[in-house]
């Protein structure tokens, strides 16, 4: 699964997501390596942007937790798609 994530202060970058949670999302962030607090919007699959916070960037992955929980019946859809 790709995710599209954009920080308030850069540009749109695509990444492989690693593991998704209805929580947030681990990527592979070896193309560009968010920063640790900055708050990212994150684009998923047929998805309006969820809004975010970078809690860890390290070894060229970064961990995402979503301001939001997503619904049970889009992570569903979501991990169904993934598959």
């Amino acid at each position: 699964m790709k995710a599209t994530c954009r920080p308030r202060s850069g540009s749109k970058v695509q990444y492989e997501v690693l593991e998704l949670t209805p929580g947030g999302c681990l990527i592979d962030a070896r193309a560009w390596m968010p920063r640790e607090g900055e708050s990212i919007s994150v684009w998923l699959e047929g998805l309006e942007p969820l809004a975010g916070t970078v809690v860890w960037a390290e070894d060229g992955k970064a961990g995402i937790a979503f301001e939001q929980l997503l619904h049970e019946a889009v992570y569903s859809r979501l991990m169904q798609s993934a598959a």
